[in-house]
């Protein structure tokens, strides 16, 4: 019997997009034809949660299947160890071709390429990349590469945001708002919040604190003004993914290709007044993903029920193509839910620090509720309840009546922590 063929696979990120900036997420405020013909021809994984809500961080945990705590990378620009292994060096050493183009942002050997043909991009970005990207990987295709390839396409946007926040500070007004989204019903910010987020509302921090800080004196007005902009910033990229998608296409490899759309974290959004990302609440930790391809019998499907984490993306991969993943990994393979086959995951886990081991958090995310502790500070705890409180706007942690799910997702933390060898170091010496 002849050996089925090996997949080729595409991994296109974008960097700081929030889940549901979308309009296949049902978003009437922006247009992403080719992220949403990616749905149409895919599974959507409505809730996907990164591994820490920061960029080199992130990326660490997309590219080894592993935790921040355990690839090193708790800051950005932090190096992954020699010794791990990585998807370019896993997928090059199983026989496929694999290229990198993009953001990097992981400096763990000579501009972070390790394992991948660069084609364009590496360790240090600026603006105005993403159609430069795109046209070089659609060069590469257009070139009828060999198969099977693995491919990386790592765009900026919308993470120009980040700049445009700190040419925003101050307020303005803007004749145009009433034709702009409105502000985020979750805007205020609670006095009880934890003392370490509190913190990062400072600007002592860093330039995502002061981010933080700059957004925390807007009006609605400048709001307004920020999520219009930042959905323009979505469109732009989802043109330039739309330049790739249509070389895959015209060369006829879609047929023989699985392609993962993600981004490494998402966006505040202003909810609870909190612009860019460095935060577990749901606009910054939680992600858009969507696995594409052949032979998906769920074409348009939206998957509500499992708990995906960016971590999956290797096996996932790994599974498509008859890889063995590293066993030390912690992501699981989606391919069986893309065929309808579900899987039962607890929990999900993010990893959080801000600037120093002093100030870190941890969050669990259950089906229904999420867990958030950091290890100093007053009021470290915040518990919510997602079935009536999807905004986060009601922290349970304090509440009598929910004491034995609160003790439910402290136990199902520290199980997580000794199985993981992770060193965080919960404040919380009392099981309710």
């Amino acid at each position: 019997m002849a050996q089925a063929k090996r997949p080729n696979l595409l991994l296109i990120m974008t960097d700081q997009q929030t889940h549901d900036a979308m309009s296949c997420a049902g978003n009437r405020w922006l247009k992403t034809p080719a992220m949403d013909s990616l749905a149409s021809n895919g599974v959507r994984f409505a809730q996907t949660i990164c591994a820490y809500p920061v960029c080199s961080p992130s990326r660490g945990s997309i590219f080894t299947s592993r935790m921040p705590h355990e690839t090193g990378v708790r800051l950005n620009n932090g190096t992954i160890p020699a010794s791990m292994p990585t998807m370019g060096e896993i997928f090059r050493d199983a026989g496929y071709k694999t290229v990198y183009g993009g953001k990097w942002h992981l400096p763990k050997t000579f501009d972070g390429m390790t394992g991948f043909e660069k084609l364009i991009g590496g360790s240090s970005q600026g603006k105005d990349m993403d159609a430069p990207l795109a046209s070089a990987c659609a060069k590469w295709l257009r070139a009828a590469p060999a198969e099977p390839f693995l491919m990386v396409a790592s765009f900026m946007n919308p993470h120009d945001i980040c700049e445009w926040i700190r040419e925003h500070a101050g307020t303005h007004d803007y004749p145009e708002v009433k034709t702009y989204p409105p502000i985020p019903a979750n805007w205020p910010v609670d006095p009880e919040e934890p003392a370490c987020i509190q913190y990062h509302r400072t600007g002592k921090y860093d330039l995502m604190s002061e981010a933080v800080a700059i957004a925390a004196e807007w009006k609605p007005a400048d709001m307004r003004k920020y999520v219009h902009d930042y959905y323009r910033m979505v469109e732009d990229v989802d043109m330039q993914i739309g330049i790739l998608l249509a070389a895959l296409r015209e060369k006829g490899l879609e047929q023989n290709t699985v392609v993962i759309f993600v981004s490494d974290h998402g966006e505040g959004m202003c909810a609870h007044k909190w612009a860019q990302k460095a935060s577990f609440y749901e606009e910054s930790v939680r992600v858009p993903m969507i696995i594409s391809g052949p032979g998906i019998a769920r074409k348009g499907a939206v998957d509500n029920r499992t708990l995906a984490s960016l971590t999956d993306i290797l096996p996932t991969f790994c599974d498509y193509a008859g890889i063995a993943p590293p066993k030390t990994i912690h992501g699981v393979s989606l391919k069986p839910v893309v065929e309808g086959r579900p899987i039962v995951r607890e929990f999900a886990v993010s990893e959080l620090r801000y600037g120093s081991a002093e100030r870190e958090g941890r969050m669990l995310r259950s089906t229904r509720f999420k867990y958030v502790v950091f290890n100093s500070g007053a009021r470290p705890e915040q518990l919510f309840d997602l079935s009536i409180d999807p905004g986060e706007t009601l922290n349970v942690a304090r509440d009598a009546s929910y004491a034995p799910i609160l003790k439910q997702h402290r136990d199902q933390l520290k199980r997580w922590i000794a199985e993981t060898n992770d060193d965080f170091q919960t404040p919380i010496k009392e099981h309710v």
